[in-house]
């Protein structure tokens, strides 16, 4: 299967969007103190640690609830075979596909969580002042991204980009509360 074939699947589609908008919002909680509220500019080694802390969770939750779907799924098709020793084909090359699989799926995840934290970050390092501006512009891109997905299955676009956006935002405001890098 090529790269193209497998980034058009659903299930990677929801691996890049997930990824993305996870990404994006755990940069708007964990560093909006430090982008809004904080004398210190943020630094592209914040965007580095803040992006290197949510690649590693996006990569394990994302490799964990994959590989127990796909686990699941062997196992209920053990059951429709009417196979009488149980966990067969998950000890065999299905088992193992499942594994590759799914871990494949999980780095795409944390890669696309990696870019998204990074952006905001780095918005706010490389745009001159006022600091809310990378703020302002990552929040408007998670509409953007609302307005991409909306269309990608016949959905409202202004109700996608509504609820990113006020996600964003909602979050980013949490993030000013507990001042987590701030």
């Amino acid at each position: 299967m090529s790269f193209r074939d497998w980034i058009e699947q659903p299930s990677a589609r929801l691996d890049t969007t997930a990824g993305f908008v996870d990404g994006i919002l755990n940069a708007l909680t964990l560093a909006s103190g430090k982008l809004l509220a904080s004398a210190e500019a943020p630094t592209a080694n914040l965007a580095l640690r803040v992006g290197a802390a949510t690649a590693a969770t996006t990569l394990f939750v994302f490799f964990v609830a994959h590989y127990a779907e796909r686990r699941s799924e062997l196992v209920h098709a053990e059951k429709e075979l009417s196979l009488v020793a149980h966990g067969q084909l998950a000890r065999g090359a299905l088992g193992r596909r499942a594994l590759k699989d799914a871990f494949a799926a999980a780095v795409l995840a944390a890669v696309c969580g990696l870019a998204g934290a990074m952006v905001p970050l780095l918005l706010c390092f490389v745009l001159p002042a006022p600091r809310w501006l990378g703020v302002a512009l990552t929040i408007a891109l998670l509409g953007g991204l609302g307005t991409v997905l909306a269309r990608s299955f016949h959905g409202d676009a202004k109700y996608w980009a509504l609820a990113l956006i006020l996600g964003g935002v909602a979050l980013t405001w949490l993030g000013l509360r507990l001042q987590i890098a701030g």
